[in-house]
């Protein structure tokens, strides 16, 4: 697949997302596009995230959970934020890069993530539509949007680039 194909089918990913959060925002079940027609929208499942004094504190002891994989976004060397997820879950490709964690790297990014940014980061658990966590979250952004899709499929949107200023 060459490059700009690639590309335009991660865009035609994310806006089908963006349009379908859009419709069910305003409670539409499909939309209709002059020159195609009526296209039906899924409906989502939408998770939620739930902070965790145990997810912090896996985070802030560098512990890596091996039957997680793990994704970054933002900065290569200060992440804005590192999930791990279940391995019986896919995260739908887009934003966040996946990434070979070690104990060494968590350490480092860890420390970067407090010492940088305005405000510090804090573990969450990513938990999907029945309340059953399904990852872990550590960021200085304590929101995002979690999509729960078919076949244990799930988006998870990156959070927006967080403040600079020095943290503790």
């Amino acid at each position: 697949m060459t490059v700009t194909r690639s590309y335009f089918l991660k865009i035609a990913r994310w806006l089908m997302i963006y349009l379908a959060i859009i419709a069910m925002a305003s409670n539409a079940y499909a939309l209709e596009i002059p020159g195609i027609g009526t296209v039906n929208l899924p409906s989502f499942k939408y998770g939620k995230l739930k902070r965790d004094r145990d997810v912090n504190r896996t985070f802030q002891t560098y512990k890596v959970l091996p039957n997680h994989k793990y994704y970054t976004c933002g900065q290569a060397n200060i992440p804005y934020a590192i999930i791990g997820v279940n391995k019986k879950y896919k995260l739908r490709p887009g934003m966040w890069r996946e990434v070979q964690l070690t104990t060494p790297l968590l350490r480092s990014w860890v420390s970067k993530m407090d010492n940088i940014y305005g405000y510090p980061p804090y573990g969450s658990i990513i938990l999907d539509d029945n309340g059953k966590q399904i990852g872990i979250w550590y960021s200085s952004k304590q929101w995002t949007t979690v999509i729960i899709e078919e076949n244990n499929e799930i988006a998870i949107l990156t959070p927006e680039p967080p403040g600079f200023g020095g943290g503790n």
